[in-house]
């Protein structure tokens, strides 16, 4: 059988052809994103024996396949989800981050504001107008711990709306790419369906951006999505949706479900934002770790000034001569008790009381009911656990976090295994301060009483009274008397509630130097010596500084963080804290914005599209395709010369 010229030419004319359109679709999508790079595989055509020879028939064009590799596309996927979310949880930072510094900024001022105000009602205690200016400034810092509460309450109403949205478009993204599965499993039966291919991929990287994911191919092409390698996102042709429900136990606290494609309502909770990744990780890391734990801290710090200052407004006496009401609002109210505590279980109900603001961490608490009958504490911010058997046992781990915990169960033992309680002792610490006094002459700048030593005594000793009710203190006309002998006892003389006298003696301790009788607490500071003597007894008016200079004394004490900070130091730390980890996070999205650059430069590499080289491909294909064009037509020429023999 002779050689047929014309087909071989034919051959290589639709070869070159097809080349020609493959070169030429790559250069029309060089700007499309996601594109990968086509080539036309050519292969010989089947030879043919003639005269004792193997004859070449042409060529043909296999397959039209992707520059594409796979483990280039997983490390892109993978770094494209780190730097997402890297990126994404470092702008919201950097808006708490200004938040806090202006809000910082104007608490030091009005704190200085307020601390001037008061020294200058220590200086006249009886000029009103000295005693108007203390109250507009703490008025101020009322309205800055208001202000900043709900600013940061609307910032996680704002992002919860944020979850709600991301979750809509998760959920397009998963039946955009199934059905891109179906129909890249249909087409494959012909071939292969690069540009499908590329679109799934596309869509791939959009929902990486979003959450962390991992996935596998199986041999129809399809390609099943999993989030974290733990739940299904998409199998096959089947999508699951990803749906925002309320939050267990705080309802505002929003939580994710994936149902199922036949689930018939039910659903799959994705607890923790470890789970997740990407922005959508960035948003519950934020929310639950960031927001929550800095309203806490700074409600921390709100509480503290209102029960300090109430602690000494309500030792001492106002212009009016009357006894000192509470300056802010009572830190223990009941309904500022029930609000520290949420739990899942509807027949549960509690109230968290405040007992020392000075061991308060700012810290937030879950707290579940094992099956065992006790308690499990998880502290949220460090994922610190702690087991307990019982309530009493439970309590007395919470005294040395500074708060006490009351269930309440209506009808009794409702609490079943697995409820879960979430246990927030100063979140709403900074929108609960509240000013209480209307009037300047409402300011107990007087001392209830006056400590007076003996002017024989050679100690080095002084006495500070704190008490539970005024109704304890020294009466009118009925002085205390606290005397040391040389056996180191010390004996109080009092007259009781009743108008009974009373005496108590006992040994004073010098590592707790502090004598408790009938509700007052006697602190001891320096060293007494024998037979010293103190008188206590009421003060003699209404206009004295003695309280105010108690008030002024609150600047420079350290009683938060367990004695190490005074209020502006804790306020610094919170400001602080916030700018480290902006920055800290500013140079880890930098650092997965680079690792995700080079990767992707590392794929580019391979399914990129290079104008220069295709259109030295195009050159190199177009003379291919007129030196095919010129066999077709020698093989033409050779034909007619043939068939003119005659």
């Amino acid at each position: 059988m002779a050689v047929d010229m014309y087909q071989t030419g034919v051959s290589g004319l639709l070869a070159a052809q097809a080349q020609l359109a493959t070169t030429g679709h790559n250069i029309a999508n060089v700007n499309t994103e996601g594109y990968n790079r086509q080539r036309a595989e050519q292969a010989t055509t089947m030879h043919m024996f003639s005269g004792g020879n193997f004859y070449g028939t042409g060529t043909r064009v296999t397959d039209v396949t992707r520059m594409y590799q796979e483990y280039a596309f997983r490390d892109v996927l993978v770094n494209n989800t780190e730097k997402a979310g890297a990126e994404a949880l470092y702008n919201h930072l950097t808006y708490l981050d200004k938040t806090m510094t202006s809000v910082n900024a104007g608490l030091a001022s009005s704190l200085d504001d307020l601390y001037g105000a008061i020294n200058a009602v220590a200086d006249n205690p009886g000029n009103l107008g000295n005693r108007e200016l203390m109250l507009a400034n703490a008025q101020d810092i009322v309205d800055h711990f208001n202000e900043f509460y709900s600013s940061l309450e609307q910032e996680k109403m704002i992002k919860n709306r944020d979850i709600e949205s991301r979750a809509d478009h998760i959920s397009s993204l998963t039946a955009g790419i199934a059905e891109l599965n179906q129909q890249i499993m249909n087409a494959g039966q012909n071939g292969t369906p690069n540009d499908l291919l590329d679109q799934r991929d596309r869509l791939l990287q959009d929902l990486g951006k979003q959450v962390q994911i991992t996935t596998l191919k199986d041999s129809n092409g399809m390609i099943s999505v999993m989030l974290n390698g733990r739940e299904p996102l998409v199998s096959g042709n089947q999508a699951y949706r990803m749906e925002v429900r309320a939050g267990s136990p705080d309802h505002q606290q929003t939580e994710l479900y994936l149902v199922s494609p036949n689930s018939n309502g039910q659903a799959t909770r994705i607890k923790g934002s470890q789970a997740l990744g990407g922005e959508m990780g960035a948003l519950f890391h934020y929310r639950d770790q960031v927001l929550g734990p800095n309203l806490s801290d700074m409600g921390k710090t709100a509480i503290a000034i209102a029960d300090a200052f109430n602690k000494i407004q309500t030792q001492g006496v106002d212009l009016n001569g009357d006894p000192g009401k509470n300056m802010f609002n009572n830190i223990n109210d009941p309904e500022a008790m029930a609000k520290r505590f949420v739990g899942n279980n509807p027949n549960v109900t509690g109230e968290v009381e405040i007992t020392d603001t000075g061991k308060l961490t700012g810290g937030e608490y879950s707290l579940k009911y094992t099956s065992t009958g006790g308690y499990e504490l998880t502290d949220i911010t460090t994922g610190k656990k702690e087991s307990y058997a019982d309530i009493t046992d439970l309590n007395t781990g919470l005294e040395q976090l500074g708060f006490q915990l009351t269930l309440n169960e209506n009808p009794a033992n409702s609490l079943a295994p697995g409820d879960e309680m979430l246990i927030q002792p100063t979140r709403q610490g900074a929108i609960d301060l509240e000013l209480q006094l209307n009037t300047g002459d409402q300011i107990a700048a007087s001392g209830s009483v006056v400590v007076s030593p003996n002017g024989d005594n050679t100690g080095t000793a002084k006495l500070e009274l704190t008490a539970d009710n005024q109704a304890h203190l020294p009466q009118k006309d009925s002085p205390w008397t606290v005397s040391f002998d040389g056996s180191g006892n010390y004996t109080v003389d009092y007259v009781d509630s009743l108008g009974a006298s009373q005496s108590v003696t006992a040994v004073f301790d010098p590592n707790n130097p502090e004598i408790t009788v009938e509700g007052v607490t006697i602190k001891v500071s320096g060293t007494p010596a024998e037979f010293d003597q103190f008188e206590i007894r009421q003060a003699g008016g209404s206009g004295n500084n003695e309280n105010a200079l108690a008030f002024a004394e609150l600047q420079n004490k350290k009683w938060l963080n367990n004695g190490k900070s005074t209020v502006t130091d804790s306020l610094n730390q919170t400001a602080v804290g916030i700018g480290s980890l902006t920055r800290n996070q500013g140079v880890k999205a930098e650092a997965a914005g680079a690792a995700y650059q080079q990767s992707y430069d590392r794929m580019l590499s391979t399914s990129g599209v290079n104008l220069d080289e295709e259109a030295a491909n195009l050159l190199r294909f177009q003379q291919s395709y007129m030196a095919a064009a010129r066999v077709v037509s020698t093989a033409s020429e050779t034909m007619n010369t043939l068939l003119q023999i005659r």
